[in-house]
């Protein structure tokens, strides 16, 4: 076992338990009656985002693995995407009467670790994989980072509907620009 596979296990592990806790609240999230569409938004933005974090670790295959840069990646990444998995679907998915007033309960807290995750991403890929600091990719953390910020301080049905399609659209964004380079990548032979 390599390294790279002996680190993959662990971060895999972890991002795992954040895609069972989404998909295990999942049919109580879009249960017809308590369904708040933001908060649904948000539930699968998280849940795409998680995938391709997960998918995003192979171009860290080739990354000089120590203790810190493994506790830092697992413990601090992941982890901030657990613990707001578990801001969005509560251990008991089922006693949540209106998704709505529960979102709007944890909004600032899941914002608040959503910008640190982006500042934790900003930091891990400046240092950990080597992504220059005027690189595409930072206006789409810049801007992330200040709808998080505007998220956490606002309570306008509105505004966290504009935010919440604007999440999701970046992380298909993310995802069609990850075909794209992985269709520019050499192909082994």
């Amino acid at each position: 076992m390599s390294i790279f596979e002996f680190v993959l296990t662990g971060l895999t592990l972890v991002l795992a338990l954040v895609i069972t806790r989404i998909l295990g609240g999942l049919r109580w999230v879009i249960a017809p009656g308590r369904a708040y569409w933001v908060h649904a938004v948000m539930v699968l933005q998280l849940l795409l985002l998680t995938s391709l974090i997960w998918w995003g670790l192979w171009y860290a295959k080739d990354t000089q693995w120590t203790y810190l840069s493994f506790a830092y990646n697992l413990l601090i990444g992941p982890g901030i995407l657990y613990f707001s998995a578990t801001l969005l679907v509560p251990d008991n998915p089922r006693r949540v009467r209106s998704w709505r007033e529960h979102y709007y309960r944890v909004h600032r807290l899941f914002f608040g670790a959503f910008a640190l995750l982006v500042v934790i991403i900003f930091f891990g890929s400046l240092f950990y994989t080597g992504t220059p600091l005027l690189h595409f990719t930072r206006i789409i953390q810049f801007g992330v980072l200040v709808l998080c910020l505007v998220g956490a301080v606002s309570r306008s049905h509105r505004v966290h509907g504009a935010i919440a399609l604007s999440l999701l659209s970046a992380s298909v964004a993310a995802a069609v620009l990850s075909e794209v380079a992985a269709l520019q990548l050499p192909q082994p032979d």
